[in-house]
């Protein structure tokens, strides 16, 4: 039997969570999806509460700091935001609607999604400067008005399909693009 490393703990960590919520995350659920004794998993974590707070990071690390680092391949800050675009429209956002309602009943995840939220805000406001002669206020505000806007697509209960939010991506894009230039 091939080992079972904290990654792939950490990884149906993420996808129990999307699929069936916090519930899933009982040592005994997530033995039982891995097929996997709790002996293997205290192997990698002291207990639930260990889990959780390097589940947190993790999702942190692949969906923030992973994205933002595929995003700094491409040199054009337009280009960016366009590829943090289409990244996002791949993106199942099951994972990030389990943690934000999560969030609403453990204080470490609201903690953590706070976190995350800030960096992803800052970077997006930051590209933003970077493309367009704007303030760092308008930056930012317009950078909370593009993630409000696809979190609460997350949140509705109303179906958005892939192809409806990039049509609102495209509306923002639109906007955006009537903002005078960075003049270099």
């Amino acid at each position: 039997m091939v080992r079972f490393a904290k990654a792939d703990w950490l990884d149906l960590g993420l996808q129990s969570l999307a699929t069936d919520g916090p519930a899933a995350l009982r040592i005994d659920m997530l033995c039982t999806a891995a097929g996997r004794t709790k002996g293997s998993f205290y192997h990698h974590f002291s207990g639930r509460d260990d889990f959780v707070a390097t589940l947190l990071d993790h999702w942190q690390q692949k969906l923030t700091e992973a994205v933002i680092s595929e995003i700094e391949q491409e040199a054009d800050p337009v280009q960016k935001l366009i590829a943090l675009n289409r990244i996002t429209d791949d993106l199942d956002m099951g994972v990030e609607t389990a943690l934000r309602r999560w969030a609403g009943t453990e204080d470490s995840v609201a903690v953590a999604i706070a976190k995350v939220d800030k960096r992803r805000i800052d970077y997006v406001a930051s590209l933003l400067m970077q493309a367009k002669n704007i303030s760092v206020q308008k930056a930012v505000d317009l950078a909370v008005m593009n993630y409000a806007g696809l979190i609460g697509t997350q949140l509705m209960f109303t179906d958005i399909s892939c192809e409806r939010r990039k049509r609102i991506a495209r509306i923002y894009v639109d906007m955006l693009d009537m903002l005078p230039d960075h003049a270099d």
